[in-house]
């Protein structure tokens, strides 16, 4: 069965489950954590140097002082993927380790933030346990912006969900006991199963360079792949103890290749011509086609986003008849007035904040009314 309610979620939405917003990724990756020995020590002071050679900051500057992350990503992605320097002392392959570093530290910081909002479970996570909870699973999509698994962990503890289709030929999958060779994970059968599209990738993703074969992990398991970005020797230039536990999983199918992840950064220039994200925009295409409603939730519809626009409107257009909107955000006035604007203007006259009572424009987030609209 087609489902006919498709869950368009962006930053915003990830924010009940404490985790940042996309201009707030800065200051939350070079927070430092108690202990100073901690492996993000090591990598934000190894980004430091990085961001003091090129963008010409102390190396212990803080994140106001840092350039835009779409800036840092855009000028290594130019440089190494055309193998050219970026300045003297940064050759193509020190780009693409810092790359790495500077992603293996995001998808730890995600989790960092998920476990700590775990432990508080404030009002916001209450919302979100909220929304969750009303969720008719089996008529319900996601199209996830986010590289982060806040569905698939809410989704399991809250519903008993741990099968999820991420709808681009990925293989469950699990880290053995023992040995370096992933093994794929058996679903049991009839399992509940959710389809969930990630856009630009996600951080329980492992992916083959060889045979291009897609595994996916227990959401849980976050920390083990950001580890896998890092190869033994780049942990022993890093300090990161120990090196074994870096780089350490090969492909099930091709023995002794590494896997390693491909996610669209926040560069400029996303790389999205890797087969996962073909497939993962195909199904998008075909979710929203068929779906009668589209709900979007902490999704700005940003400029940058001309992409995933053009989809939405070709979608729109091509339709017999128009989807249901639903469009629910949060913050100050000013930011949501920005959002309105966004969508008003992208769709027309379908978005309305109130009109002779009618309403699918909610500012103010999960409230009740909004969980109304979303659900029925």
């Amino acid at each position: 069965m087609e489902p006919t309610h498709v869950y368009i979620v962006g930053a915003g939405f990830s924010l009940y489950a404490g985790l940042p917003l996309q201009a707030e990724f800065t200051k939350a990756l070079l927070e430092k954590p108690k202990n100073a020995a901690h492996e993000a020590t090591r990598l934000t002071t190894y980004l430091g140097k990085f961001v003091h050679d090129v963008f010409d900051h102390n190396r212990t500057a803080t994140a106001k002082f840092w350039p835009e992350l779409e800036d840092v990503f855009t000028n290594i992605d130019l440089a190494a993927n055309t193998g050219h320097h970026l300045g003297r002392h940064h050759a193509p392959s020190d780009l693409r380790m810092t790359r790495r570093v500077l992603l293996s530290r995001m998808m730890s910081m995600l989790d960092e933030r998920y476990t700590a909002a775990d432990a508080t479970k404030d009002a916001q996570w209450a919302k979100l346990d909220k929304f969750f909870a009303k969720l008719d699973v089996g008529r319900s999509a996601f199209i996830s912006m986010n590289w982060d698994t806040v569905i698939e962990r809410r989704l399991s503890v809250l519903r008993g969900v741990n099968d999820f289709d991420y709808k681009c030929e990925a293989i469950p999958a699990d880290f053995p006991l023992k040995g370096q060779t992933v093994v794929e994970r058996d679903i049991p059968h009839g399992a509940q199963k959710v389809s969930l599209v990630k856009m630009h990738g996600s951080v329980n993703w492992l992916y083959c360079d060889n045979c291009r074969k897609l595994f996916w992990f227990p959401a849980a398991e976050a920390l083990t792949v950001a580890k896998q970005l890092i190869t033994r020797t780049e942990a022993e230039t890093l300090r990161l103890a120990p090196p074994g536990d870096f780089a350490k999983w090969n492909c099930k199918r091709c023995i002794k290749v590494p896997l390693t992840t491909r996610i669209a950064t926040f560069s400029y220039l996303k790389a999205l011509d890797f087969p996962m994200f073909e497939r993962s925009w195909l199904s998008a295409e075909q979710l929203l086609r068929h779906a009668k409603k589209w709900i979007f939730i902490g999704y700005s519809l940003p400029a940058a986003d001309y992409e995933f626009k053009h989809l939405l409107k070709r979608v729109q257009l091509s339709r017999k008849y128009p989807p249901e909107f639903v469009v629910v955000t949060g913050g100050r006035k000013i930011n949501t007035d920005t959002t309105y604007r966004n969508y008003q203007g992208f769709f027309g006259r379908g978005i309305r904040r109130k009109n002779n009572g009618e309403q699918n424009f909610f500012a103010r987030g999960l409230t009740a009314k909004a969980l109304a609209a979303i659900c029925e």
